[in-house]
């Protein structure tokens, strides 16, 4: 009896050992993007990145709704894949840095900073 015991606490370090710890914030959610193309035009970027994968990223523009594109979306490492159901909007590669309030994107020579939505 003894020994089946030691060997169930054993088994149940051996698991608890193997679970994957959480490295971090997640890029799943609502991330807003506010600034001015130029003087009078500006514009909101939501980005929402949902757990399953899908992708939402919704402009507005001078203050009116401008554009949504939906998609997909993986990470791996720190590289942002996102892959769009239109055949006329280009899939986008990006590095990202991630912090618990922002992700800044880097891509096409340009950072772009987003702010997380509660």
């Amino acid at each position: 009896m003894k020994r089946i015991l030691c060997s169930l606490a054993l088994l149940c370090l051996l698991l608890a050992g193997c679970q994957t710890p959480r490295e971090g914030p997640s890029l799943a959610g609502s991330w807003v993007n506010a600034g001015q193309y130029s003087p009078g035009r500006e514009f909101v970027e939501t980005m929402t990145l949902l757990e399953n994968g899908s992708v939402t990223v919704h402009l507005e523009y001078r203050g009116a709704d401008y554009a949504t594109l939906e998609g997909t979306w993986t990470a791996e490492g720190n590289v942002l894949s996102v892959d769009f159901t239109d055949p006329d909007t280009r899939d986008r590669v990006y590095t990202y840095a991630l912090t618990e309030s922002s992700l800044t994107l880097t891509g096409d020579g340009k950072d772009v900073t987003y702010q997380r939505q509660n």
